[in-house]
């Protein structure tokens, strides 16, 4: 396999594993200090490298990455290390090397932001009945059951486009925004811009309940207690920039528009609703969503009043959701549909055996499961996983599999997908599942 080295000032080489395991992973798993304070999650700047050779067998920068080395002002050759996939030999250099390096990074205001303004469709979430758990639970619990709801909803955010601003307490702040960069490199108008990103939005916050039903069976069983969610979405001009303490800054959205979106949440609470919107969205969307409540009311501060209503979900199925929805029911019927999968296709497919001859079938399913799984939740913001697809096409090359070979696979899914709902299976999944693969294989290629 590959070499990652580290030059400073002696060479220290590591061995990595596997193409595509990132240069932090490669470094945790050889022991090699590599700050990354965050845990890895593209929040801070800690574990970049300076790479002096082998630029090109590194991954491109996902959005994450692009995201902060953008607002940096970074040049090509510095990369987050706990983001960037390895693909072949790399020499890197690490620009924090000890404490005295990690203070002045962590104080740095040169290139920090300094305030500026964007469209944001703003979220706050909240959970009711959180209270009572609290008291009658041991702190510990309390903390772990906490810290596995923020997971099980943020990732909706995550995967459909959104960021999480921060955790308040019980509660969840996040935003979604107008790239205007993007948007001038696209063809779409500033209504088709709003109107996409609201239903990433929508389709987040839905997919948000579906993650709470499985969390409640996990609490339910485990601590025998459920929890209910109230979400308020608002849009508007917001200020995004670091806040803060100089020695305790944190990036954040503040204006009027979020403490809308704040109000409309707690507005939940008297009208007996669970998720509101305000007019703001409602004109730009009101053909796609079903509601069930037109609330008129005076939000606290404000002398006008303003319309809210009730969002039940989409008008017409969502593709996205019920790719999500079928696969996530699938697997729940079918633990095993990535077996099925594999016996199905080398058996049509006798010619692939030999790319799987020494092979354990057990965990290369294993990979498949957790590498579908993540590609189909993410399928709303198909930008956020391109060069991953990208870099998975490499992968398979690497083994001697064309990536136009990889259009052979999607009839055994479909396959292992029949077989796993049985007759829950409905047939407008078929069509769906057939261009959505299609999709795949085709972003794999470029």
């Amino acid at each position: 396999m590959f070499d990652l080295s580290f030059l400073e000032p002696e060479r220290k080489t590591l061995k990595i594993k596997k193409a595509g395991d990132t240069i932090l992973e490669t470094a945790l798993a050889n022991h090699f200090p590599l700050y990354h304070l965050c845990g890895g999650n593209a929040r801070c700047t800690t574990c970049r490298v300076f790479v002096t050779h082998g630029l090109s067998s590194l991954s491109e920068r996902n959005d994450r990455e692009k995201t902060i080395a953008d607002r940096k002002g970074w040049p090509k050759e510095i990369r987050l290390s706990c983001q960037t996939e390895i693909f072949g030999n790399v020499d890197v250099q690490r620009i924090i090397r000890d404490e005295e390096d990690l203070k002045t990074v962590t104080s740095e205001t040169k290139s920090s932001k300094t305030g500026e303004e964007c469209y944001a469709a703003i979220l706050f979430l909240d959970i009711k009945g959180f209270t009572s758990f609290t008291e009658s639970s041991l702190a510990y619990d309390v903390v772990f059951v906490l810290n596995r709801f923020f997971q099980e909803m943020s990732e909706p955010i995550l995967n459909n486009g959104g960021f999480i601003d921060k955790f308040i307490g019980d509660g969840i702040l996040a935003y979604f925004f107008l790239d205007k960069t993007k948007l001038q490199s696209s063809e779409l108008s500033l209504e088709e811009a709003k109107k996409q990103m609201f239903v990433q939005a929508l389709r987040a916050c839905f997919r948000m309940f579906d993650q709470l039903q499985k969390f409640n069976s996990y609490v339910k069983e485990r601590f025998h207690h459920e929890f209910e969610i109230r979400l308020g979405l608002h849009a508007g001009q917001v200020i995004y920039g670091d806040i803060g303490h100089s020695d305790h800054k944190s990036q954040t959205v503040l204006g009027d528009t979020v403490n809308v979106a704040s109000r409309l949440e707690a507005l939940n609470k008297k009208t007996g609703t669970r998720f509101l919107i305000s007019d703001e969205i409602y004109k730009y969307i009101s053909d796609k969503i079903q509601i069930d409540k037109k609330i008129l009311t005076r939000l606290r501060g404000k002398t006008d009043k303003m319309a809210a209503y009730s969002v039940l979900g989409f008008k017409e199925k969502d593709t996205i959701l019920e790719l999500q929805r079928s696969l996530e029911l699938a697997l729940h019927l079918n633990p095993n549909l990535a077996r099925d999968f594999y016996v199905h296709f080398l058996e049509t497919k006798p010619e692939f055996q030999k790319f799987f001859q020494n092979t354990d079938m057990e965990t290369q399913a294993k990979k498949l499961l957790a590498m579908f799984g993540r590609t189909i939740e993410r399928f709303g913001n198909l930008n956020q996983i391109h060069n991953e697809l990208k870099n998975l096409g490499k992968m398979h090359e690497e083994m001697g599999i064309k990536v136009t070979d990889l259009a052979e696979i999607a009839p055994s899914l479909l396959y292992a997908l029949e077989k796993s709902l049985g007759e829950r299976f409905q047939t407008e999944w078929k069509p769906i599942w057939e261009e959505a693969l299609g999709s795949l294989v085709r972003l794999m290629s470029f």
